[in-house]
């Protein structure tokens, strides 16, 4: 018979500090305090996120072009290729994503929160002070294991008043990301038209992710969702839950409180509801390299200088923000479904006018408004359909879901990725992109509209019960 002595004593040991924990309860300013430090990790979430892709062109040109990648000279087209083609290697990592995202479900969100801040931090420093290709690639996929953990998202949408939720997420969302002014600021500071020193951006938001990582393993707690649904768990006894798990197992079920990937999966799949609407996440994604990875490389083969670049990058951020924030309002008012509609058409408008612009050599800063428009609602769609998942399923598998959900999505990155790499060898960047994103952006839209309901005002607490 199997001993599960160290399994029962470990979950009694987390039941215990998840015990005192709620009994502590939260002191006065708690939620201020909260929304501060989701905000403060969303500035750097978004700053690591777009880091890499606003100097493309130089780290490209340096590896490649310059000198050159194991013993062979590239033009900046087929070095441009190239990089994509190996920097999906570190897309492997995102087999292991879910698999740690569900982590979440069984150790609390807080340890998945600080250590996920703590993990972007160290590809930074890593890129920093990468002498060659191979250690920038090791920092790049580092930063693209933890980055897109969002778990501080599972915060807010646990923590948050259920009529302003999405209000709520769209502030702290906007704020991250009229935090990426930081990059052209950094560009402007330490860059300035020199495209070789690309690296010095890079040690401010380093710094930052280490402080943020401090903050939240001093003063944060874990939410009082998961705090009520875990420690009630727990307070089953280990046998009883193992006899329970065989029943709903037998019985063909949901696998409710068997937190992990696969178990999240299935349940995905078992209901039309969120069958359909991965499907159509799958398909968005599909155009995510298109719209998110080529704007600033296309800039600079369209003949933008790396000043007008840098100018074109503090309005980017801005207009992104400003949408995202209004997106909060309207989402809460009009719904999610709706929402992404808006999103998707203006992505598709905003993205043809960024190609018209940067070949017409229009203005930098209207260039830069374009490609905030396009990018902006291109996230603002993905991200309300990442919201809507998260109101479909039950607290005790919700950050399984989202782990699973990204393993998932994986099949639409895969595709993109591949349209973009061999266009990119026949056809200009910008109209590579546009070929690959805009049928992604239309088609998901579609079927989003037609084939899934909406979730506004779903109550967290009780999502899922009636499976």
């Amino acid at each position: 018979m199997k001993d599960n002595s160290k399994i029962i004593k470990r979950e009694q040991r987390q039941l215990a500090r998840l015990t005192r924990m709620q009994a502590k309860g939260c002191w006065a300013g708690y939620f201020g305090m909260l929304l501060f430090l989701v905000g403060f990790v969303n500035i750097i979430d978004e700053v690591t996120s777009n880091l890499s892709v606003s100097v493309q062109s130089s780290f490209v040109t340096e590896f490649f072009v310059n000198n050159g990648f194991l013993g062979k000279a590239y033009t900046f087209e087929e070095g441009l290729s190239l990089h994509t083609s190996i920097s999906v290697i570190s897309y492997a990592f995102g087999i292991i994503t879910p698999f740690y995202k569900a982590l979440a479900d069984k150790w609390g969100r807080k340890p998945l929160f600080a250590l996920s801040t703590l993990g972007m931090s160290l590809g930074l420093f890593i890129i920093y002070f990468s002498p060659n290709y191979l250690v920038f690639l090791l920092g790049y996929g580092i930063i693209g294991f933890f980055y897109s953990h969002d778990i501080q998202i599972i915060y807010i949408l646990e923590e948050a008043p259920e009529k302003h939720r999405a209000m709520i997420y769209s502030i702290l969302k906007s704020l991250g990301i009229f935090g990426v002014v930081c990059i052209p600021v950094l560009r402007n500071l330490l860059m300035g038209n020199d495209p070789t020193k690309w690296r010095s951006i890079f040690m401010f938001p380093a710094v930052c992710g280490l402080i943020a990582a401090a903050l939240i393993t001093v003063f944060a707690k874990d939410t009082g969702v998961f705090l009520k649904e875990r420690t009630a768990y727990l307070s089953v006894p280990y046998e009883a839950r193992q006899a329970e798990k065989q029943r709903i197992k037998e019985q063909k079920k949901a696998q409710r409180n068997q937190a992990g990937v696969f178990n999240a999966v299935k349940y995905i799949f078992s209901d039309r509801d969120t069958k359909t609407l991965i499907i159509s996440h799958i398909i968005f994604d599909a155009g995510m390299p298109a719209i998110a990875l080529y704007y600033e490389s296309s800039m600079h083969i369209a003949g933008m200088s790396t000043e007008d670049i840098t100018k074109s990058l503090f309005v980017l951020p801005i207009v992104y923000a400003v949408l995202t924030l209004c997106s909060g309002f309207v989402a809460d008012f009009i719904g999610r479904k709706r929402t992404v509609t808006i999103a998707g058409v203006l992505c598709v408008s905003g993205f043809i006018l960024f190609a018209v612009g940067i070949n017409q050599l229009w203005n930098p800063y209207l260039i830069g408004g374009l490609c905030g428009l396009y990018q902006g609602c291109y996230w603002i769609g993905r991200d309300y359909m990442n919201i809507m998942m998260t109101e479909k399923v039950p607290t005790d598998i919700r950050a399984s879901v989202v782990g699973a959900e990204g393993l998932l999505l994986i099949i639409g990155l895969a595709v993109g990725y591949i349209l973009t790499i061999v266009g990119m060898l026949v056809m200009e960047v910008w109209l590579t992109c546009l070929l690959v994103a805009i049928p992604c952006v239309v088609v998901s839209v579609v079927i989003l509209v037609l084939k899934v309901r909406e979730t506004k005002g779903a109550n967290m607490n009780e999502v899922g019960a009636e499976v």
